[in-house]
């Protein structure tokens, strides 16, 4: 026999110690070793005794046991941080209504308070959220265990159902305070939320309040200066028309032409008595008589020239120029009531404007915490122990009507 066969028989006989054989075991047949192990076979025996005398109440404790450990050693703890704050405008002198008057009412406050609930919960202010300081990101981070955190694969519709699932918006109708708690990973991060979404909410009151004031006042402004272009056109077309028939003011004319031909009038019958008087003691072709008789033609002739020029269908004519510039001056007058009313009405939109603007009243600063509240570990190993138990006594329940029919 050759000297490496014999040394391989002497090993061959040298016994091996217990680890060695389990060893080997393990190498040969590892599923035949974990079911010969003594944990398997004690864990069993256990199975075994607790089925035997719990029956599938095992499974009700077994599922209790799965929750208390989950949530004793694997649930991710979550910190909340709260902000309280109020919606007023500048000039709410709003009374508030009594008895019946009250029922169905909603006042400023409480709308403006339910509008900005909506727009915390909304999906423009996650996605800014996660914009501004990566909310997202901080809720799909691998430190947070799977149950808790938000999947990596998760569409924006998922991050805003997981958004509105960690923050709480709360409106007091009697206070009108609204009260806003938001969740996150870490106390630093939800003091980050907070501070955040404060200043994004007063950010979006303030511009609702200013863009409806600055709305307002820019129509108001407008419609002024298209009063104000109207006015100074119409006293374009008044000084236009004084121009173009050189007269400053024709009622004033008109005024003085008719005294005028009052005037002449006067004289004429003054000439006609003083005629009748020289018919009556000279001669009818005596020179004072034709002088006179010429004198009262003349003067006839003048008022016959006068009354033409005040009146006549002529578009020269006093009548029909004092008619129109009547109807310009009547106008430039309205143009002229109508701007001045414009700018009131814009001082009373400007004042109006003010008093709704709108200010985020801060009741409580948000703070950082420095212990999670979330989530509540007892609460929710009770809530599930409870359901469990429901949910097994329902189905024996089901399983007794159903052996029973069978019967």
């Amino acid at each position: 026999m050759s000297e490496p066969a014999s040394k391989l028989k002497e090993t061959e006989k040298v016994p091996l110690s217990k680890l060695q054989r389990k060893a080997r075991k393990l190498k040969r047949d590892p599923r035949q070793f974990f079911l010969d192990s003594k944990a398997y076979v004690g864990t069993r025996k256990a199975a075994y005794l607790a089925w035997a005398k719990l029956g599938s109440f095992a499974l009700v404790l077994f599922a209790s046991l799965l929750v208390v450990g989950y949530y004793a050693v694997v649930a991710s703890p979550r910190y909340a941080t709260v902000t309280l704050f109020v919606v007023k405008e500048a000039g709410n002198n709003e009374a508030a209504l009594m008895g019946i008057a009250a029922l169905g009412s909603t006042s400023t406050a409480m709308r403006d308070a339910l509008i900005i609930k909506e727009y915390i919960e909304s999906r423009e202010m996650a996605v800014s959220l996660d914009n501004e300081i990566g909310l997202k990101a901080h809720y799909q981070d691998d430190k947070w265990d799977t149950l808790s955190s938000l999947r990596d694969s998760a569409t924006v519709e998922d991050y805003v159902e997981f958004y509105k699932q960690h923050i709480s918006v709360r409106h007091d109708e009697m206070s009108d305070i609204v009260h806003i708690e938001v969740q996150a990973f870490t106390p630093e991060y939800s003091l980050l939320l907070g501070q955040t979404l404060l200043e994004k909410s007063e950010s979006f009151i303030n511009s609702l309040g200013d863009k409806m004031a600055k709305e307002q006042l820019a129509y108001a402004q407008k419609e002024v200066e298209r009063l104000y272009a109207n006015m100074k056109n119409q006293q374009r077309l008044l000084v236009l028309f004084q121009n173009n028939n050189e007269l400053y003011n024709p009622e004033q004319q008109g005024s003085a032409m008719l005294a005028a031909i009052g005037n002449l009038q006067a004289q004429i019958i003054g000439a006609q008595a003083k005629l009748k008087e020289m018919i009556a003691v000279m001669r009818d072709d005596a020179a004072e008589v034709k002088s006179q008789r010429i004198l009262i033609k003349s003067l006839q002739q003048q008022l016959t020239e006068e009354q033409g020029k005040l009146t006549s269908d002529d578009q020269k004519s006093l009548n029909q120029i004092t008619a129109n510039f009547q109807e310009i001056k009547l106008n430039t007058e309205l143009a002229t009531g109508l701007y001045q009313a414009g700018l009131s009405s814009m001082e009373v939109v400007r004042a109006d404007a003010y008093r709704k603007l709108k200010h985020l009243l801060i009741v409580q600063q948000p703070a950082q915490p420095e212990t999670d509240q979330y989530p509540r570990r007892i609460y929710s190993i009770m809530t599930w122990f409870v359901s469990l138990l429901l949910v097994y006594l329902l189905g024996r329940l089901m399983w007794a009507i159903v052996k029973e029919h069978k019967e």
